[in-house]
């Protein structure tokens, strides 16, 4: 299985992390991607993570090999330098397309 989660609100954010989590409980060979646009990126700073104790967590997801992608875009609109960001983030150059392209490739698509 292949899915694509869209974060693009920082309210939807624990929603998400909990849909990572069951679909790799789940099936742990699923290919799973974690792609924030719009306000989301400024989620996953180093600075916020330890701030908000996610941390664990998306190094699990990193280790568990979960794709986590951010919009480029959204990061020169936050003011957020991709230096800021947890190692192991991708950034894309642009989180619609990424969406798109995914589906395009088969994945299937949740938005929290």
């Amino acid at each position: 299985m292949k899915i694509l989660i869209h974060v693009n609100q920082p309210e939807r954010w624990e929603i998400a992390l909990n849909n990572v989590k069951n679909i790799i409980a789940m099936d742990n060979t699923a290919t799973v991607e974690l792609a924030l646009n719009g306000e989301a990126p400024a989620l996953v700073t180093t600075a916020i993570l330890a701030q908000n104790k996610h941390t664990d967590i998306i190094n699990n997801f990193v280790q568990n090999n979960v794709i986590i992608t951010v919009c480029h875009h959204s990061l020169v609109n936050l003011n957020i330098s991709p230096k800021e960001l947890f190692e192991g983030i991708e950034v894309v150059p642009s989180g619609a397309y990424e969406i798109a392209l995914r589906q395009h490739q088969g994945f299937g698509y949740l938005k929290p």
